[in-house]
């Protein structure tokens, strides 16, 4: 009776190997929660670093949106480079009218800024607001303070006029705030009701540009100071007009850059002929003016997406915001919320990563919240000025990516560490490579599946008897020796063959060609044949090696059959081998022991004799012969009688086949 090796795979069952999927699950569940945690802290509570990121990645969405249309009802009126260049024209040429004098230097004659607020009063605008602070008594004289007052009372209710909070010096005391104003005009213009603040909260790295109102109305009180209205929110009011929005909590929302709104130069208003027939003066029906210098900003001006702009552009971008209620704003509004919001995203995208294994389907989840969220936060700035979180949230996408394709990169390299592995064990480095170009037919091959191909089995002849003896003789080491060495030389030429050693059963040896790739079904039976006389080769050469060394000569049998079989790894949890069963298999065995009957080395059933012609010359039949538990099979034998040392079937090479 033979000696039963142990099968060569002894695979531990995927949920008992270590890092096996249940354990690997909980770990990525682990991870995921932990991005999840850190981008909603992110979201609500950002560091200095992460809000000019976050700043960075509002603007960069704000020019991809472009620029708007702002109202019609806001103008501007600038006095700007082209107005200054016409009054310095008329002084080079010494011929000045009346409405040129003084408007080619700034500052401007006080009465030149009320003639213009008058005419654009009486061509029927709202109201005016002059961005510029009266401080003090006019440098033209009281004559040019008289002219502006006059104007004030003139149109009672309808110009509103800038004050400005300037912190005092170290003399009058660190930290002071004085407001100052234009005392002169307080009476004539209607109180100070009708005075509005110029300050604006400078944009501080990784900040938003704050509307106006935010400086008087929320850093004014935080620091002592009883709140006052900037001059936009004081236009409003005059024109009858309220805000649509809470200006103090709200950021800019600028239309554009420099110049966005329309235009009147101051000049052309103050020219009575060009103004007569001025095509923009209809526009002013029910329009709200802002009225200042503008000259050339450079880099001093407030930054925005669309560049620098001047005081008098912010002026009238906030004018519009209050207008129209389209002031940027955080949503939701508390941090908490926010936070809550990005970790919701994140926990959905990586619940329904998770739901599936294969990595195309994660980073497909990943891709689609991320676009999803590009797209909402998108929609939510250009349709309700809202400000979504963004950036933390697609930061945590991202880094979900990465945890998941990191995973999924460790998993396939141990995946095909184990399939080489595996496979390595039967077939040649060659096969393993072809195998493992792709892992997942390896696995289908593994689960299980039927092929067409050709069993050989191997078995030496006397060998029990021989193994009784050598124990009783305490030459055990000698004999499992010898035996390995007949082993090791019978792989390496099936190996060569290109067949898969399948298990050895004591001193016999199961191949099989055609498993787990195959090279077609009349390649696989020829290369097996070959294979037979090559292992008859191989064992007669070591014959003459061992007679040197006086030890027993072997002699084999091997039996070949062809057909159906099923593939895959068989047996218990604790125990699997890569094997094949079947028909097929049984008969190859059979007909392995059926050659000490016919005293033929080498026997073959009809379908490999059928496979092996007209390639090489055809078999002989032996005829049919009884096969256990089979019936009555006709076998055959090579064209030529094959003893061990020969290797040549009737002139043909025992190389494998064509």
């Amino acid at each position: 009776m033979k000696q039963l090796v142990p099968p060569v795979s002894a695979e531990r069952p995927a949920a008992l190997r270590r890092g096996g999927p249940g354990r690997r699950a909980i770990t990525l569940w682990i991870l995921s929660v932990l991005v999840v945690g850190w981008a909603g802290v992110t979201a609500g509570w950002p560091g200095p670093r992460w809000r000019v990121w976050e700043r960075g990645l509002e603007d960069q969405l704000l020019m991809l949106r472009g620029p708007r249309r702002p109202p019609r009802q806001v103008l501007v009126v600038p006095v700007d480079d082209a107005t200054l260049q016409q009054g310095s024209w008329f002084e080079q040429n010494r011929r000045i009218p009346d409405w040129a004098r003084g408007i080619g230097t700034l500052p401007w004659p006080r009465a030149a800024y009320g003639k213009v607020a008058a005419r654009l009063l009486d061509a029927g605008a709202a109201a005016v607001a002059i961005n510029v602070v009266f401080e003090g008594p006019s440098r033209n004289g009281p004559a040019d303070d008289a002219v502006m007052q006059a104007i004030l009372r003139a149109h009672p209710g309808r110009i509103a006029l800038a004050a400005e909070m300037l912190e005092a010096s170290d003399q009058q005391g660190s930290g002071a705030l004085t407001l100052v104003r234009p005392e002169l005009y307080v009476d004539a213009i209607g109180g100070q009701a009708a005075l509005g603040l110029t300050n604006t909260p400078l944009r501080g790295q990784g900040e938003r540009s704050l509307h106006p109102e935010a400086y008087g109305r929320g850093m004014l009180p935080a620091q002592g100071v009883q709140p006052f209205p900037s001059l936009s929110a004081v236009l409003l009011q005059r024109a009858g007009r309220v805000s649509r929005q809470p200006d103090a909590g709200t950021a800019l929302n600028v239309y554009g850059p420099e110049g966005s709104f329309l235009r009147l130069p101051a000049w052309e208003v103050l020219d009575p002929n060009r103004w007569r027939q001025h095509p923009q003066r209809a526009a002013l029906a029910g329009a709200l003016v802002v009225l200042g210098p503008v000259v050339s900003q450079g880099d001093d001006g407030y930054p925005s997406p669309f560049g620098s702009l001047s005081g008098l552009e912010l002026l009238a971008t906030a004018t519009a915001n209050s207008l129209q209620g389209d002031g940027l704003r955080p949503w939701p509004a508390a941090n908490r919320g926010r936070a809550l919001l990005a970790a919701l995203t994140l926990l959905l995208a990586a619940g329904l990563a998770l739901a599936r294994r294969p990595l195309g389907w994660r980073l497909g989840v990943i891709g689609a919240v991320l676009v999803l969220q590009l797209a909402l936060a998108g929609l939510a700035l250009q349709q309700r000025q809202l400000w979504l979180p963004l950036l933390a949230p697609a930061a945590g996408l991202v880094l979900l990516a990465l945890v998941y394709g990191t995973d999924a990169y460790l998993t396939e390299g141990r995946e095909r560490r184990r399939l080489r592995r595996t496979f390595e064990r039967y077939v040649a480095p060659g096969v393993v490579a072809e195998i493992l170009a792709d892992p997942e037919a390896a696995q289908g091959i593994l689960r299980g599946r039927q092929l067409d191909v050709t069993v050989l089995f191997s078995d030496l002849k006397g060998f029990t008897e021989l193994t009784r003896q050598r124990s009783l003789a305490g030459q055990s080491e000698l004999h499992v020796r010898q035996l390995n060495a007949y082993l090791g030389a019978m792989v390496e030429v099936i190996t060569a063959h290109g067949g898969t050693v399948d298990k050895f059963i004591g001193d016999a040896v199961m191949a099989v060609f055609g498993s787990p790739v195959g090279r077609g079904v009349l390649v696989e039976a020829r290369a097996a044949v070959a294979c037979a006389l090559a292992m008859r080769q191989a064992l007669s050469e070591l014959n003459r090696t061992w007679d040197g060394q006086g030890l027993a000569r072997l002699d084999s049998g091997v039996g070949l059959a062809s057909g159906q079989v099923v593939v895959g790894q068989i047996g218990s949890p604790r125990r699997m081998e890569f094997t094949v069963i079947g028909d097929t298999v049984n008969l190859a065995a059979r007909l392995e022991g059926l050659t000490r009957k016919l005293e033929t080395p080498v026997l073959f059933d009809r379908t490999t004799a059928e496979r092996l012609v007209p390639a090489v010359a055809a078999p002989v039949s032996l005829g049919a012969q009884p096969v256990k538990g089979m019936g009555e099979i006709e076998v055959f034998r090579p064209a030529a009688p094959v003893v061990a040392g020969e290797q040549r079937m009737s002139g043909e090479s025992a190389a494998p086949g064509p």
